[in-house]
C-alpha cells in the first residue's frame, strides 16, 4: 500500500517512515502546504490536513491517493491540560521549539514533581478514496521534569520523562522511542486496523 503523509515536519515523517517500513510505502508530496489548522480537537486538526492533501491530490496526480494525517500534542495536568491542541503553535506560531519548551518549564516553574504529570496524544485520521476514514489514537503517560534533558527527538520529547524507561524521550534512541511513544501506539493501531 502506498500512503502519502500530511506533513512538513521532518520529524514527524522520520518516525512515520520508520514505524511503517515493510508495510506500507510513505510517500511525502512535494511542495507540501499545511493548511490552517483551527480545530478545537486532534481529530479536528488531523481531518483537516488529511483532507486538504486528499482532495488537492485526487484532483491533479493521484486519483486514488490514500493520506494518513495526525495531530499531536503534550497535555500538562498542572496547566489545566495545556498546551494541548495548541502544542505546535504554543506561545505563538513564530517561536522554535526550544522556545516552546522553555516557556512550558517556564510555566511549571515552582510545581513540585509530583504535580508535572503529562501525556502525549497522537491521532491518526487516515482518508481513503473508496472507504470511511480510519482514526485511531494512541495516549503514553509521564511528567514534564524540572529542565529539559536529551539530544534526541524533536518537539517537546526532551522536557517528556518516560517513567518505565526513566528517560525523556529525547534520551531514547529512534527504535526505543517508536516502540513506546503515543505515535508508535497510534500507528500499531492503525495496522492492526487495515489488518483487520
Amino acid at each position: 500500500m502506498r500512503m502519502y503523509i500530511a506533513t512538513g515536519n521532518a520529524g514527524k515523517l522520520r518516525e512515520f517512515r520508520e514505524m511503517l517500513e515493510g508495510a506500507i510505502d510513505v510517500v511525502m508530496p512535494q511542495n507540501y502546504e499545511a493548511p490552517q489548522e483551527n480545530a478545537q480537537t486532534y481529530e479536528g486538526n488531523a481531518a483537516v490536513k488529511a483532507r486538504t492533501l486528499a482532495s488537492a491530490l485526487r484532483a491533479s496526480t493521484d486519483p486514488s491517493a490514500i493520506v494518513l494525517a495526525d495531530d499531536s500534542g503534550i497535555e500538562v495536568d498542572a496547566l489545566g491540560g495545556a498546551p494541548g491542541v495548541y502544542s505546535a503553535r504554543y506561545g505563538g506560531e513564530e517561536l522554535s521549539w526550544a522556545l516552546r519548551r522553555a516557556r512550558l518549564l517556564r510555566e511549571l516553574a515552582g510545581v513540585p514533581r509530583d504535580c508535572r504529570t503529562a501525556r502525549f496524544v497522537d491521532v491518526l485520521y487516515l482518508d481513503r478514496p473508496d472507504a470511511e476514514p480510519l482514526i485511531v489514537r494512541g495516549v503514553v503517560e509521564g511528567f514534564v521534569p524540572m529542565e529539559e534533558h536529551g539530544n534526541g527527538g524533536f518537539s517537546y520529547d526532551a522536557v517528556f520523562w518516560y517513567p518505565p524507561l526513566g528517560r525523556t524521550f529525547a534520551d531514547l534512541s529512534s527504535e526505543e522511542k517508536n516502540g513506546v511513544s503515543h505515535r508508535g501506539v497510534a500507528v500499531q493501531r492503525l495496522l492492526e486496523a487495515l489488518r483487520g
